[in-house]
């Protein structure tokens, strides 16, 4: 894509998870210019070099795609997963800075740029439901909250409700829970065919328990045609999640009414999203005012939106810009 000129300034974006790293490089009008993704890293298990070295790869490959040079950029942002201390983002910025050569970097929790994927303002709460689950709280001066390891491992996005579905079918096998058509689903997924199987393999094999988190979309199925044990869970797990949110909201005295709350992540994804339309509800009941709205883009444009809000330059007024060419690089949420 062609550049406007040689004043303008650049944003790089970095995104990293433990799938891929995605980089992107947005204009200071909101448009998107180049993009990349390279192999995922988590620096905390496979080591900051590791880490370093994808989103290095990612970024340069962003920046030769938008046809600028390095020095170009003006501001980068990277949400990395895995900073969750106090320190962490200081070292990951520091490591990016000699790496890439940029001086301008400010690196946070991947959670944190995900509220940027949904909202173009510069405060309010975001949830991420993938694999696992986490969030975060931007207040109206900046201040952060990530909930990280606050979130007990019951919630854990993914994970954690395909753990707690299956449970519904041995608490159904025991009769604490109606019969529920959760069950064929899992003894499919284990190749058994009756529970005392399903639960043989749950109990003893790991790599049958990390499997379970591919069936989640089946799980919503079977809540929409409003089977009791998979309704129940949903309510549950929403629950939850909204409790969360109202608990960050008060711990940061930010009020619901004046704040927009973004639902990030492949759990929340699809229309009519059973788990999505009761967190929905859940914040319009519990939380009077705040406005639930679900990411819209992916994360790295988060970023980049990100950059945008710490330059002072209003995203709301870049929307037409960065939803154009997001479309054109594939980089809008279905």
């Amino acid at each position: 894509m062609d550049k406007q000129g040689k004043n303008e300034k650049y944003i790089l974006g970095i995104d990293q998870g433990g799938t891929k790293t995605a980089a992107a490089v947005m204009r200071e009008d909101g448009f998107i210019v180049g993009s990349a993704t390279t192999k995922g890293a988590y620096f905390p298990d496979e080591g900051v070099e590791n880490a370093l070295e994808q989103m290095a790869a990612a970024a340069e490959g962003a920046i030769n795609s938008a046809g600028i040079g390095k020095e170009e950029i003006a501001y980068t942002v990277a949400g990395v997963g895995g900073i969750d201390w106090t320190g962490d983002d200081m070292m990951i910025r520091d490591a990016l800075r000699e790496r890439l050569s940029l001086e301008e970097i400010f690196a946070c929790n991947d959670a944190v740029i995900a509220f940027y994927s949904g909202a173009l303002r510069s405060h309010g709460a975001v949830i991420c439901a993938g694999t696992g689950m986490n969030g975060a709280l931007i207040d109206k001066n900046g201040r952060q909250f990530v909930y990280g390891d606050y979130m007990e491992e019951k919630a854990q996005g993914g994970s954690a409700l395909a753990k707690r579905a299956l449970r519904k079918v041995f608490d159904a096998e025991l009769g604490l829970c109606p019969p529920t058509k959760l069950k064929p689903l899992f003894l499919g997924q284990a190749e058994v065919s009756d529970v005392d199987a399903l639960l043989k393999r749950y109990m003893t094999e790991s790599g049958f328990r990390k499997e379970l988190r591919f069936l989640v979309p089946q799980i919503l199925m079977v809540a929409k045609t409003g089977d009791k044990a998979a309704c129940a869970l949903l309510d549950e797990f929403s629950g939850e999640i909204v409790a969360y949110i109202e608990a960050g909201l008060r711990k940061m005295e930010m009020k619901p009414e004046e704040e927009e709350i973004v639902l990030a992540g492949s759990v929340f994804k699809g229309e009519d999203n059973p788990l999505t339309c009761r967190v929905i509800k859940g914040i319009q009941e519990r939380l009077q005012g705040a406005k639930a709205v679900q990411a819209c883009y992916e994360p790295v444009v988060g970023a980049c939106v990100m950059g945008l809000v710490r330059l002072d330059m209003e995203p709301s007024e870049r929307e037409k810009s960065i939803r154009e060419s997001a479309a054109v690089l594939g980089l809008q949420r279905s």
